[in-house]
């Protein structure tokens, strides 16, 4: 492996024996000891029962094996309670957005599948492409009022106002332009566009 800081361009990094390998992994399993007990107190007291605690305890320890070796065992002990503080915001930030008053629980109740099949999803783009082009064909004036009621959802009178008619020509509008959708479409397509 090269190291270019300083100007060199190899330096052989030192072998580890297996001896001191084993005093290393001692090392750790001694000060993991150690610090169980007080670790989970420490938490106790920033989550929200003893088994979160030593939940997070064991979350951190196991985090803290990343660092045994990069890290010299006298960093151990910050390095810990400093993972061990972000286990418990995780675990708090998890249980917050994920239990809520407002949730329901779903055991016992079937949950409908909203994927459509294949042949669901091509009849209705058929249908949509049909509606379409009715719309599309319908006389200009029935199609801008259809389209102001249905797409933009104003009412009767601000249709009038918009297009300069009476509530009553929209009115005749509108009948006309469901007539003519029911007839090149069927009764549900044009109820629902």
């Amino acid at each position: 492996m090269d190291n270019k800081r300083d100007g060199a361009s190899s330096i052989p990094l030192p072998q580890i024996t297996a001896v001191e390998r084993c005093a290393e992994v001692r090392s750790f399993d001694a000060f993991i000891r150690e610090q169980y007990r007080s670790l989970v107190q420490f938490l106790r007291r920033r989550t929200a029962t003893e088994q979160d605690a030593e939940d997070a305890a064991q979350e951190s320890m196991t985090k803290l094996l990343r660092y045994r070796e990069s890290e010299p065992a006298t960093a151990w002990k910050q390095l810990l309670y400093r993972i061990a503080v972000n286990v418990a915001h995780d675990q708090f930030r998890v249980a917050h957005t994920h239990c809520s008053r407002d949730h329901v629980a779903l055991d016992g109740h079937d949950i409908a599948d909203h994927e459509y099949s294949p042949e669901e999803r091509a009849e209705y783009e058929q249908q949509v492409a049909r509606l379409t082009q009715a719309i599309l064909a319908l006389p200009p004036k029935c199609q801008r009022v259809y389209l102001l009621k249905r797409v933009h959802g104003m009412s009767r009178a601000q249709i009038a106002a918009r297009c300069g008619i009476s509530v009553k020509t929209v009115e005749k509008h509108l009948a006309t332009a469901l007539a003519f959708l029911k007839r090149k479409v069927g009764d549900s397509s044009a109820d629902t566009l």
